[in-house]
């Protein structure tokens, strides 16, 4: 009676195939979307798995490799790799080139809200982004944040007009009538001028449209989800507010 036979798959050393690479990715991805939620997952199972599928060509520690370059693409975008896969240090700008493309074509944009930035308006929508899911693992961060140059527009200001606002306010927040949380450098009560109708809207730096409030009223104007009610209600606390229409450019 004779035996069955298994043969072991055939081994190649050939380039691979943007099916393969994909296929890695789609795996590799998998395994980072449950490292960011704190979700296990094995390695060497899905190993095992690619090699018994979709990547049965390929050796153990060639897919490895693979995903290092993946890890390595992610770098070079400035987005979350998988901890137990380090960059691949010695991948070379061809297959980088190819790694970073196939990304894109991948379904990456949940990494998206991971990419440090300078711009202030898309931090915060980053930010926001990632308070709204779990951050399962402590970010790695930067050591040596990179500086970038900008231009930046501002307004020439009365500072008389920020001084009687102050005085005005006699340490007391015009907002939540709270008095100033600490005293400043100067020695005084700490509030911060806050224009009513934004200069950047045409309001006017004027005692008609400045409010003293502490840090968190100050805040609350720009930031909360309740800004427009809040602006409506210093114009009926404050008497000397009147109320400025924002110019059309």
């Amino acid at each position: 009676m004779s035996e069955s036979v298994h043969e072991s798959p055939v081994i190649s050393n050939s380039p691979w195939t943007d099916d393969e690479l994909l296929r890695a990715i789609e795996a590799y991805l998998d395994m980072l979307r449950a490292e960011l939620n704190g979700q296990p997952y094995s390695k060497a199972q899905i190993n095992r798995d690619l090699r018994a599928g979709p990547l049965a060509m390929r050796t153990k520690g060639s897919i490895e490799f693979r995903m290092q370059n993946i890890s390595a693409a992610l770098y070079e975008l400035k987005m979350p790799w998988i901890v137990g896969y380090l960059p691949a240090k010695n991948i070379g700008t061809t297959v980088k080139e190819k790694m970073i493309t196939l990304l894109h074509t991948s379904g990456i944009e949940f990494l998206e809200p991971f990419v440090a930035t300078a711009d202030p308006a898309r931090l915060a929508r980053n930010v926001t982004a990632l308070r709204q899911q779990t951050l399962a693992t402590r970010p790695l961060g930067s050591f040596q944040p990179a500086m970038v140059s900008t231009i930046a527009t501002s307004y020439v200001r009365d500072p008389a007009v920020k001084a009687w606002v102050l005085q005005v306010a006699n340490g007391r927040c015009e907002g939540c009538d709270a008095p100033a949380p600490f005293m400043g450098g100067d020695g005084l009560p700490y509030l911060e001028v806050h224009h009513v109708m934004p200069l950047s809207s045409h309001g006017s730096d004027t005692t008609a449209n400045a409010a003293a409030l502490c840090p968190n009223c100050h805040r609350r104007c720009h930031s909360s989800i309740d800004r427009d009610e809040f602006k409506l209600a210093l114009y009926q606390k404050i008497a000397r507010l009147i109320v400025e229409v924002p110019a059309l450019d």
